[in-house]
């Protein structure tokens, strides 16, 4: 990715949160945590550079949204605002092990595999919630971390050891 010199703000579109005095400082780090862990992991934006461009010469100014870690800054802080200062962290916590966990399983597979997943999503996705079994809440979930891995540009060489530890320690915590 190549803009990465606002890694560690706070989206604009989260400050009003702040002034409202709807979150707390907790929930700040670990919003900043998010941020610079996604913007770190994905090679792509979420708006391409020409549609950023674009919008800043029609309207003199950039989006708000411009990296992937904007949004999930974004839509954690919409969707989770009111939990508490633990059930945040968790969220956190859950969306960085699901980032690793998309690289690790899709590095390197081969075009059938990826789409053995895709189709198993889709097939998964035409049922209604009550006719979910466990394997299709599995191939939903296995979906969405393709989508992460393919449309945010994840790579493997952007992982450090601390995230392979981090991976290894909250797999295990989640197994027990």
């Amino acid at each position: 990715m190549s803009d990465k010199k606002n890694m560690n703000t706070i989206n604009p579109q989260i400050q009003d949160y702040i002034l409202q005095e709807k979150t707390s400082p907790r929930k700040i780090k670990n919003l900043i945590l998010i941020k610079k862990f996604i913007d770190r992991m994905a090679d792509k934006l979420f708006l391409p550079e020409e549609e950023i461009a674009k919008i800043e010469k029609k309207y003199g100014v950039k989006p708000d949204l411009q990296s992937w870690g904007d949004y999930f800054q974004i839509e954690i802080m919409r969707d989770h605002h009111k939990k508490t200062d633990e059930e945040f962290e968790k969220i956190i916590q859950t969306v960085i092990f699901d980032v690793i966990a998309s690289i690790l399983i899709f590095t390197g597979k081969q075009k059938n595999f990826i789409d053995h997943i895709k189709e198993r999503q889709l097939e998964a996705s035409l049922k209604n919630s009550q006719e979910l079994t466990a394997d299709d809440e599995e191939s939903l979930h296995m979906g969405i971390l393709l989508q992460y891995f393919q449309e945010m540009g994840l790579s493997i060489d952007n992982m450090t050891r601390e995230d392979f530890t981090f991976f290894e320690e909250f797999s295990t915590k989640q197994a027990m």
